[in-house]
């Protein structure tokens, strides 16, 4: 597939449908719409879509992955890990985790959904494999 332009209006990102990791994984309860990857869009070099972590307890559990990954904020608060060290966020905010780093975030907001944009450094989604603290296990999506 060669890449060229793609401009995805709000209706079609309304529409995607949400993934999630298979049950018995232990990625924790997020789900994401993969926005951009090459396996379904005509794009190259970058992966991206909108991950969310739903009121009171969503989160996506501490793992690795060997690409770099970008996180913006679009809507709530909550709390990311990297490399151990948690920090606040909010809307508005964005956050670099480098290749291999150990990183994690949660929501505990009673009412509010988490949701962030996040960016590989990927031609697809498929390419970025999910190392999980817990049991050192690998998740499949």
């Amino acid at each position: 597939m060669v890449a060229r332009p793609i401009v995805l209006s709000a209706r079609d990102i309304q529409t995607m449908p949400e993934e999630g990791f298979l049950e018995g994984t232990t990625g924790g309860n997020v789900t994401w719409k993969t926005l951009l990857s090459s396996s379904r869009t005509s794009s190259d070099t970058l992966t991206s879509g909108l991950a969310r972590c739903a009121a009171n307890g969503g989160h996506l559990k501490c793992h690795r992955h060997s690409h770099p990954e970008i996180y913006h904020v679009v809507q709530g608060h909550g709390i990311v890990t990297i490399e151990g060290r948690q920090q606040e966020v909010g809307k508005g905010d964005v956050v670099f985790i480098p290749g291999d780093s150990e990183h994690g975030i949660r929501n505990e907001h009673p009412e509010e959904d988490l949701v962030w944009l996040y960016v590989f450094a990927a031609d697809k989604f498929e390419d970025v494999v999910y190392r999980f603290s817990e049991h050192g296990t690998k998740a499949r999506l």
